[in-house]
């Protein structure tokens, strides 16, 4: 038996709470996106759960019993249009895939957490440092260098999430722990440390970074950086965050639960999931909710009405296409493989169909 540092995108493996009494069951996928040169591990995986390691991270650990390597899928990011899926995986692959013709482009090495910029020619990944590569050819663009060291023992300053912004010319970079920063991608300079901000999240039209901890709910704005609002948040610490300025609204998923809450105030307006929260998402028209935590995967409104419910969807690692056509989920039992649903058909069984729902 092996023992390794749990991954951040598996999730607790809690008792999932049962979906409100008129929540429908989330249809299967409508097809799957499969690489028959990998399979799945054999012997299975037991997953230990997760919980705080006092200091702002998580912490936890899982077994692997019989074959010889690990292989499992830890981001998901789509180009804006939807066409082309980005896979990474562990131990550093990543997979390129055209969704519509469901063929894979190619494949490079890189590291497990990634983000296609919205018109899909760049790649960033967390491998040697945070890599920006170029598509079409898998060449290198710029490198940022990033250390793993932090000032306190025992912790690691591990990339949990890369983001570019809808233009494509910064990059959002959350780690275990630490301040989220923004790079400059044409430089590679470091644009903005953002103080008492972890799981950020750009908002649709780029003007505003949404993040926080487990005291604040901080926005700001992209133009100067400089703070827009700072509303009470907590008590935990936060898993992560999707922001709707719009309406006013973010949801902040962590530990225990995901809520939906007023941006400018951190007033909870209800509970859109419960245990420990690996996605959020807003509709392009922030009238529905879709969340993945340790509960299981929910379709809510923003009165906390449950649409939709479906228990063990995959890993933990989910995406959305930015116009909203696709939802993708990496498969459970390890291997590169991830189901797609098409989102307005599935909100359609739902009985929830909305103007389409935007990347988290």
């Amino acid at each position: 038996m092996a023992m390794f540092v749990l991954p951040a995108f598996l999730f607790a493996q809690e008792k999932a709470a049962a979906p409100q009494s008129d929540a429908k069951s989330f249809p299967e996928p409508d097809f799957i996106l499969r690489d028959n040169d990998l399979k799945p591990q054999k012997g299975g995986l037991v997953l230990g759960p997760m919980e705080s390691d006092g200091k702002g991270g998580t912490k936890g650990s899982f077994a692997v019993y019989g074959g010889s390597s690990l292989i499992h899928v830890g981001s998901l990011s789509f180009s804006s249009d939807g066409r082309i899926l980005a896979v990474g995986s562990t131990p550093g692959r990543v997979d390129l895939w055209d969704v519509e013709k469901r063929t894979k482009l190619r494949s490079l090495a890189g590291g497990s957490t990634l983000a296609l910029s919205p018109d899909g020619r760049l790649l960033a990944n967390d491998g040697n440092g945070i890599e920006i590569r170029d598509v079409a050819t898998g060449k290198l663009f710029k490198r940022i260098p990033w250390s793993l060291t932090t000032s306190t023992p025992g912790v690691q300053r591990t990339v949990k999430k890369l983001e570019f912004n809808p233009p494509g010319s910064l990059l959002h970079v959350s780690s275990n722990g630490e301040n989220d920063l923004v790079f400059d991608v044409s430089s590679g300079q470091l644009v903005a440390t953002l103080a008492s901000t972890q799981q950020g999240q750009f908002s649709r039209d780029g003007a505003f970074l949404v993040g926080g901890n487990a005291k604040h709910l901080i926005t700001w704005s992209t133009k100067d950086w400089t703070k827009v609002s700072d509303s009470p948040n907590g008590p935990d610490y936060v898993t992560r965050i999707a922001p709707f300025p719009e309406k006013d609204l973010a949801v902040v998923g962590g530990p225990k639960n995901a809520r939906l809450v007023h941006l400018s105030s951190g007033e909870e307006i209800a509970k859109v999931g419960l245990g420990y929260t690996n996605f959020a998402a807003f509709s392009l028209d922030g009238a529905l909710i879709l969340t993945y935590s340790s509960g299981g995967f929910g379709v809510w409104d923003t009165t906390g009405r449950q649409y939709c419910y479906k228990e063990g969807l995959g890993n933990g690692t989910i995406g959305i296409s930015a116009d909203g056509r696709w939802l993708a989920a990496a498969t459970a039992n390890g291997g590169t493989g991830v189901a797609i649903w098409n989102v307005q058909s599935a909100l359609g069984v739902c009985g929830a169909r909305r103007p389409p729902a935007r990347s988290p």
